[in-house]
């Protein structure tokens, strides 16, 4: 193999070491299981705040306060959003309207119909960009390692 097939062969590599690189950042971005509302403050470990609903149809009749006890705006999600942890479903009925800071919070839900959990924001953009570089950085490096490697294997060839 001439030099052209090494570079190749090293943009294979280069393409495993990147791609895995946005998987370890893919996998610190999955939030942990939601806490349950009863249990008293709330406390999370990323920005954002998330309140869950275990029935899919359960109203948004939460209010959030944070750790000063200031009240955190909320908002309804513009779709149905839901998260599946080791089998139980969470359907998002609310989202805190800015960023706030890890903290703890207080949550109360007046609907009873429903069992309420709060946790950190997550939303499809939170996950899209390290899985996107993850996807852009193994095709894109290993298509150009692969085509280099196919390159060099012609230029063999014709030169015999």
């Amino acid at each position: 193999m001439r030099r052209l097939g090494w570079i190749g062969v090293g943009c294979c590599v280069v393409a495993f070491v990147v791609s895995g690189y946005f998987l370890v950042q893919l996998m610190g971005t999955v939030p942990g299981s939601p806490a349950p509302v009863t249990d008293g403050p709330v406390r999370l470990d990323e920005p954002g705040l998330t309140i869950f609903a275990s029935d899919r149809d359960a109203l948004q009749s939460c209010t959030a306060k944070d750790a000063s006890g200031t009240s955190i705006p909320l908002k309804e999600p513009s779709r149905s959003e839901q998260w599946d942890d080791a089998g139980d479903v969470y359907y998002v009925v609310a989202h805190s309207v800015q960023e706030i800071p890890a903290q703890t919070v207080e949550v109360t839900c007046t609907d009873q119909n429903a069992s309420y959990y709060v946790g950190r924001r997550h939303t499809a953009d939170v996950f899209l960009g390290p899985a996107l570089s993850a996807l852009g950085s193994f095709f894109g490096l290993g298509a150009l390692g692969a085509a280099l490697i196919v390159i060099d294997q012609l230029r063999r060839k014709r030169a015999t």
